[in-house]
């Protein structure tokens, strides 16, 4: 893969994430009803819980092409007292369970989803951390967000494309995200240097909050002096921490590394076993998520370790629009000859999420 092929690839992963961005369509009244902490009550639609905020979209008047009288407003999730909807939504709770119906709320901060078999339990609304309607439209499961970030200094310009897909299926049994970076150093004394990735996660749901993980990524890095490098492989992780306020999984398995340097004309392959962690920790009240993860891979056939680590802290400002500060590393034990072993990047962005 040659630098400008693996610039093509962001390029399009970037096309692919534009074309998601378009509204489903939606109907003038809404479906449910919130009442919040101070007694206001909301008629509208859920659109969905997640980190702690509930999105919730008002109902627009019945004249044809009137305007939603607020939009989508988020609603931090600890401050909804009351919460009932005719909708068909899927309520996952911290344990790992999933119920698929109706909801109410016969008592102050107490759910009863209503499936098919008859009423659930009252469950206490501090153990759900996730509802997503039943919706079945391939935009209406999907959620993203693109970012740009550019600095300036007298002889050297740097320029940052980051992005990410989610896309849950049908019956939310199985997620995919996609996810792509480019980052491109101008100077004017020497040459540009890139960076490109782009990443293919697909987790299929199991009980007690296990799930099955297949991946797949390409990398371009001339700080590495690494043309390309494709890995794809899968294995299994479980999520230890599941709340409103932080996640924590782990996962592991085994995968498969092609590689080729600048100055190589064959690839390179090796067996690896991979394991990592991914933390999330969010701010419902201040619109603001941070993350780190830390994946590890240990080649089966020689003595290496790879190492390939990312955090972020991202701040909401207003519809949609945030920034975020980003910081990765990739180090390799054993990249061969005199190549460089790590590679450390620091960006700042302003992006939309959609």
């Amino acid at each position: 893969m040659s630098r400008s092929t693996a610039q093509w690839i962001v390029v399009l992963a970037g096309v692919a994430l534009l074309s998601l961005v378009k509204p489903p369509d939606v109907c003038a009244q809404g479906t449910g009803v919130v009442e919040v902490a101070s007694g206001d009550t909301i008629r509208g639609d859920v659109r969905r819980l997640e980190h702690g905020r509930l999105d919730f979209r008002t109902p627009a008047a019945s004249t044809p092409g009137a305007q939603r009288w607020a939009g989508t407003i988020s609603i931090v999730w600890s401050e909804i007292k009351l919460i009932a909807s005719s909708e068909q939504l899927e309520v996952e709770l911290a344990s790992g369970e999933v119920l698929v119906g109706t909801i109410s709320t016969p008592r102050p901060r107490q759910l009863v989803v209503q499936t098919a078999s008859g009423p659930s339990r009252p469950i206490d609304m501090n153990t759900i951390v996730r509802i997503v309607p039943m919706e079945h439209g391939f935009r209406a499961r999907t959620t993203g967000s693109l970012g740009f970030g550019l600095a300036l200094t007298r002889e050297t310009r740097t320029y940052s494309l980051d992005g990410d897909a989610v896309h849950r299926s049908l019956h939310h049994a199985y997620t995919t995200q996609l996810t792509f970076a480019s980052w491109l150093q101008a100077r004017d004394d020497t040459d540009n240097l890139t960076r490109n990735t782009v990443n293919l996660d697909m987790r299929r749901r199991l009980a007690n909050r296990w799930y099955a993980v297949a991946i797949g990524e390409a990398t371009q890095d001339d700080e590495l002096d690494l043309d390309a490098r494709i890995v794809a492989g899968g294995g299994v992780g479980r999520h230890l921490i599941k709340s409103n306020r932080h996640e924590l999984r782990a996962e592991g398995g085994l995968d498969y590394d092609g590689e080729r340097y600048f100055g190589t004309d064959a690839f390179e392959n090796a067996p690896e076993a991979f394991a990592g962690v991914d933390w999330n920790w969010f701010a419902p009240g201040h619109s603001m998520d941070a993350d780190a993860a830390v994946t590890t891979y240990f080649s089966l056939n020689q003595s290496r370790m790879r190492l390939e680590a990312s955090a972020s802290v991202k701040r909401e400002v207003i519809w949609d629009l945030y920034y975020s500060v980003k910081a990765f590393e990739d180090f390799d034990s054993d990249p061969g000859g005199s190549r460089p072993r790590s590679n450390f990047g620091l960006t700042l962005l302003l992006g939309w999420t959609f």
